[in-house]
């Protein structure tokens, strides 16, 4: 084919080396993973899966690292991550077949395309080009920043625990002192003083009335309420906030019988509130046994 008849991209494309087209392939996959990775990780703080984002981080740096060995022409590094992609790939598109799924779909494509894109030639010959340039000093000076990075994301992840039982426990003595003020006591102004804005907007005062009234008829006097226990999650909020939630339970022994108590609970950052609560009944277990003549 003459040099007039070939289109501009033919022309770049003959001119390119390999070893750069394989470059430009690493390139394109480590945005796609920095970019998915972010976005990850705005996800599971805003959704108040703090717990996980530290796994997450830890992974995150793992993969880096990876990425980084194979950079400098690691070969079977690049074939096992490449093999792992295809595989994951058309195992995510089988499945999102099966579920219709159009997320499944994309990142299966996605690890397909990655996988196969591994095993070019391209990349191969850049792989090729790398090892003849390696040093050995800077690849161990990577490896020990990503262990100080792993380290630092371990020491978060303990203060956060600490954080978390914080809250967690927090969250379990107000439910205790909500069911004591509410249901055993009766405390009116207690429980109007501890519900959240939102909820005493939305006709909380007369919910809540009617609310109390309901229970003192039908659940009659309270004697005895079980420790609470639930779980709690920690929300991050732009631009430095931590928010709370709270899902809890406890038993209580009515006069009218055994009876759940359910709490949820929201800390903004201040203090702990209830924003929605309701009981049901429970079974009676504990029936006597009468022995026939």
């Amino acid at each position: 084919m003459s040099e007039e008849t070939r289109s501009l991209w033919e022309i770049y494309d003959s001119e390119v080396p390999p070893w750069r087209r394989g470059r430009t392939i690493l390139i394109c996959i480590a945005f796609f993973h920095f970019l998915l990775q972010c976005l990850l990780a705005i996800g599971l703080a805003l959704s108040g899966n703090l717990d996980r984002i530290f796994f997450f981080g830890l992974a995150a740096v793992l993969f880096w690292l990876q990425f980084y060995f194979v950079w400098i022409g690691v070969r079977w590094l690049r074939w096992l991550w490449g093999a792992w992609n295809v595989a994951t790939g058309f195992c995510l598109i089988i499945w999102a077949w099966r579920d219709l799924s159009a997320i499944e779909t994309f990142f299966g494509s996605m690890n397909m395309v990655i996988g196969v894109y591994l095993f070019s030639p391209s990349v191969y010959f850049f792989a090729k080009r790398q090892k003849q340039t390696i040093r050995w000093k800077e690849s161990l000076l990577f490896a020990a920043g990503c262990f100080l990075i792993m380290c630092n994301i371990a020491a978060a992840a303990v203060g956060f625990w600490f954080l978390f039982e914080e809250r967690r426990r927090d969250a379990c003595h107000f439910a205790d002192q909500a069911g004591q003020y509410i249901y055993v006591s009766q405390d009116r102004d207690w429980a109007f003083a501890h519900v959240t804005r939102t909820s005493f907007d939305q006709n909380g005062s007369e919910r809540l009335n009617y609310f109390l009234d309901y229970t003192s008829t039908s659940l009659g006097s309270v004697q005895q309420i079980s420790p609470a226990n639930g779980t709690v999650r920690v929300h991050f909020r732009f631009p430095w906030r931590f928010e709370s939630d709270a899902v809890l339970a406890s038993r209580a022994e009515s006069a009218n019988g055994p009876a759940q108590l359910h709490f949820i609970l929201l800390n903004s950052g201040k203090r702990w509130e209830i924003q929605h609560l309701w009981w049901d009944y429970l079974p009676i277990t504990d029936v006597p046994k009468t022995s026939s003549p």
